[in-house]
């Protein structure tokens, strides 16, 4: 994989930044805190996010506040393809050569673990964070991981996996195969009983046949006697019952006649009666009509009386509307004088408002100023304290570091010493009855070798003497060394003590400045005129509300007028109307009606007549009709009665209900017969087509066996080649881990003793087993021996670190194109950065790309391509030097 280019937006400190790779070097170059490890994080996320391990929300956590939507859109190639990784807070999007292959997050973080480089590979050998060189060395996990990744041991691992699950599976089989071979015999057995039994069963099914054609015969004849005797039987019943029923609607009809003609006797005298209320009804019918147009004459009074108290309630709404005039020029006044006393209020608010927002903050301030003494109260320092507190401090750590220059140099004696002594130690081994020098290699006599040795012996009591002396050093040393790491452990808690200290300091100056007293008093008539100028534009929107209703009087008095004008001409057309009918008052009319009140009265209860007298004719009607209609049913059901009489009598002869239940009874007992043969005969069916079926599946069970004994062999031959390749890929996998480890081991050994001025000879990476379980262990040559990385100091292991990560990277320059370091040389002094720039120089020219992050301008000197990263207020990106791409 290689990256061609990155676009972020809106991410971390970046709002809009655009940044082109080139194959060879690329260095991402700034100052700490300007955005350089965030265009790292944007290419990790853009490949991973939606992994399992990656954190949820992790672009909301990591957008600029306050701006647009983040995305980043990742251009990378990878085995001769083209790339493009999109991402924002709403989408995700993966394009090959354009054409769009994963929507989901997850699925192309799992696309790119297949694909490109799975996650640990990428976070422990491609990918070094700033702070985590030293995680691979120190972390056997994470190590034994990346080395197995890495080595491709995964790969053998996996394919010796397969091999077994195929194996087991084979296993499987062939114990499956030889159980249904055993069973062969059984099988060949079971085929003869059963081939036996099928042709005893076609026998009874023959005999069952003859049986049921026989009986079908008995049955058919029995079934035609017996249908013709009940069919008489059934119409003998049916003609009984038809003619009880004719007898029964014959009596009802003639029940029906007698009542219709009843009703009609009574309709008859009910007509007579209305015929007389009809002449009377028309001799009242003029009195009634004169009654009502009187009376509607007399709803004129109704109507004058409403005018007469409508007019006087519009007089009173006239007087009303020309007070109201009166009342709106005093409002207009008062409205005037209260929006001038307004404007003045407003000014005094806004000075006040100011002066409020200053006794704001002076209260905050006084609240300050009360915590922080709290604070140094409960301490009991003082400023002075705190400064030669922290002072002592600050030499304290210029101390501590001389003695741990000091330590190391005495460590170091120490080890030097030791391995002289172990050289000596070993040369006097080997000096003991020789005949010739282990060293120069001349003849040596007796005497010559006693004194050799006595040399050897008063050189090791020395080196032991300065041994005990500098390790009773080291023990002051570190003595010391404790002492002074408790003193400056006290820094960060001093320091925030001191920062408390100029805060009050600070608070207390500007509560003066402030003048607490006065804000104080304006505060409180800051108050007062924000209440006074709320109540004055609660009056002002009430005036101007009243001023709004009273806006249309004029209009209002307008309509009432015309109002009252058009009631006095109504009144007038009323009297008219009354002088028109011959009446001089509404008194006259009152008196005539009192007149026709009984005779209008006695026309209303007579009214209904007509109608009641032309419904009674309709009823009469309806009763003659039904009566004719009854006297013609009671002829149809005496002729009808007649001819069932006749039809019953003709059936009964020649049919007796012995007979019947004799042929009833022979023709159910042969049916049951038949019934029970037929039964038998599909039983026998069934079983056998059973039968068959058993003989097929045994006949396809042997032919399966049969199968099974070739299949059985290939089986075997299979097992046989598994064990073999099994056997092959535990070996090839030993050899390859072997081969890896050495080649790591040499690469890392040749770049840390590069670094360490070769202080330290190479590592050594050795696979051996502790508390029963087998691990990958690191160590590094000094002085000829091996030592733990726990021997290291802190600058070293960081060394030892990238050293390590360098070196599998080297090692899978063949598949692997691309490393990427961030921040490699805040831990390394001045030597070591200059060794990390000649072998960035030499050794990593061998990866196709690599791209590091890093403050140090010195890395400039090794880099093919140089990108600046600057921040006022937000990233931006600009290339300082061009490279080959």
């Amino acid at each position: 994989m290689r990256v061609r280019r990155i676009e972020i937006r809106n991410f971390r400190a970046h709002r809009k930044s655009v940044v082109e790779f080139s194959d060879g070097i690329n260095l991402i170059i700034g100052q700490n805190g300007a955005g350089k490890s965030s265009i790292l994080e944007a290419i990790f996320a853009s490949l991973y996010l939606g992994h399992p391990s990656f954190p949820k929300g992790y672009l909301k956590a990591n957008a600029r506040v306050g701006t647009g939507e983040l995305s980043l859109t990742l251009d990378f190639e990878h085995n001769g393809n083209s790339y493009r990784i999109i991402r924002t807070t709403k989408k995700s999007e993966l394009l090959e050569n354009g054409k769009l292959i994963a929507e989901k997050s997850s699925d192309i973080a799992r696309w790119v673990e297949r694909n490109v480089y799975p996650l640990q590979v990428y976070t422990n050998a491609l990918y070094i964070r700033q702070g985590e060189i030293e995680g691979i060395i120190t972390n056997r996990e994470v190590m034994e991981n990346v080395l197995r990744k890495v080595l491709g041991i995964e790969d053998y691992e996996n394919a010796e996996k397969n091999a077994m699950d195929v194996m087991r599976e084979l296993r499987r089989r062939r114990e499956s195969l030889l159980k249904l071979i055993e069973r062969k015999a059984e099988t060949e057995e079971n085929l003869r009983e059963t081939e036996k039994r099928f042709a005893e069963t076609l026998r009874k099914i023959s005999e069952l046949r003859r049986e049921e054609k026989t009986l079908s015969a008995e049955v058919e004849e029995l079934a035609k006697r017996y249908r013709e005797m009940k069919e008489k039987k059934e119409l003998i019943a049916k003609l009984e019952k038809n003619l009880a029923l004719l007898e029964r609607s014959l009596s009802s009809e003639r029940k029906l006649l007698d009542e219709h003609e009843k009703r009609i006797g009574e309709l008859e005298a009910e007509l007579e009666e209305l015929r007389k209320e009809l002449e009377r009804l028309e001799e009242l019918k003029p009195l009634a009509d004169e009654y009502s147009e009187l009376r509607k004459l007399l709803t004129l009074k109704d109507e004058l009386s409403g005018i007469e108290v409508e007019k006087s309630a519009l007089l009173e709404k006239l007087r009303s509307l020309e007070k109201e005039t009166a009342r709106r020029r005093e409002l207009e006044k008062k409205l005037k004088e209260l929006k001038s006393l307004e404007v003045k209020t407003r000014k005094e608010y806004e000075r006040l408002r100011e002066r409020h927002k200053l006794y704001q903050r002076a209260l905050a301030l006084l609240g300050e100023v009360e915590k922080y003494r709290k604070e140094l109260a409960k301490t009991g320092y003082t400023v002075e304290k705190l400064e030669r507190e922290l002072e002592k401090i600050e030499n304290a750590r210029e101390e501590l570091e001389k003695i741990r220059e000091e330590i190391s140099k005495v460590r170091e004696r120490i080890a030097s010493l030791r391995g002289k002594k172990a050289e000596l130690e070993s040369n006097m081994e080997r000096l003991e009855g020789a005949n010739v020098c282990p060293l120069c290699r001349r003849p040596i006599g007796e005497h010559e070798e006693g004194e050799i040795l006595e040399e050897y012996r008063a050189e090791i009591a020395r080196i032991n003497g300065e041994v005990e002396k500098l390790e009773r050093k080291l023990e002051e040393l570190r003595k010391r060394e404790a002492e002074l790491k408790r003193l400056i452990a006290r820094e960060p808690k001093l320091i925030r003590l001191k920062k408390t200290a100029d805060l009050l300091r600070e608070a207390e100056e500007k509560l003066d400045e402030l003048g607490f007293e006065g804000l104080e008093r304006d505060a409180e008539l800051f108050e007062e005129t924000k209440e006074k100028l709320i109540g004055l534009k609660k009056e002002i929107r009430n005036v101007n509300e009243r001023l709004e209703e009273l806006e249309n009087l004029e209009m209002e008095k307008r309509k009432v007028e015309l109002s009252l004008n058009a009631l006095e001409e109504r009144r007038v057309n009323l009297m008219k109307k009354l002088f028109e009918r011959g009446f001089k008052s509404f008194d006259e009319i009152e008196e005539r009606l009192g007149e026709l009140e009984k005779p209008y009265r006695e026309f209303l209860s007579l009214k209904d007549v007509p109608k009641r007298a032309e419904t009674v004719k309709k009823k009469l009607a309806l009763e003659r009709e039904k009566a004719e209609i009854a006297k013609k049913r009671i002829v149809e059901l005496k002729e009808k009665l007649e001819n069932v009489q006749k039809e019953l009598h003709r059936t009964r002869e020649g049919f007796s209900e012995e007979d019947f239940e004799e042929a009833e009874r022979n023709y159910f007992e042969k049916s049951k017969a038949l019934e029970r043969t037929k039964t038998e005969l599909k039983g026998a069916e069934n079983l056998r087509d059973e039968i068959a079926r058993l003989i097929d599946e045994l006949k396809s069970r042997l032919k399966e066996i049969e199968k099974a004994e070739g299949e059985l062999k290939l089986v075997e031959k299979a097992l046989t080649d598994m064990t073999a390749f099994r056997e092959k890929v535990a070996r090839l996998k030993a050899e390859e881990e072997l081969r890896g480890l050495e080649e790591v081991q040499k690469l890392a050994g040749e770049l840390f003793s590069e670094m360490t001025e070769g202080k330290y000879q190479g590592v050594r990476l050795r696979r051996e087993k502790k508390y029963g379980k087998e691990r990958i262990e690191l160590r590094v040559l000094y002085a000829g021996n091996e030592v733990g990385i726990e021997f290291l100091s802190g600058g070293e292991r960081i060394a030892l670190g990238l050293a390590f990560r360098l070196a599998l990277s080297l090692y899978k320059v063949g598949n692997l194109e691309l490393l990427i370091l961030d921040e490699p040389t805040p831990f390394l002094d001045e030597e070591r950065r200059k060794k990390l720039v000649e072998i960035i120089s030499s050794q990593l020219k061998k990866i196709p790309q690599v791209i590091i992050v890093s403050h140090d301008e010195e890395l400039k000197d090794a880099a093919d391509y140089v990108i600046r990263v600057t921040n006022e207020g937000e990233a931006r990106v600009e290339v300082e030097s061009l490279g080959a791409y």
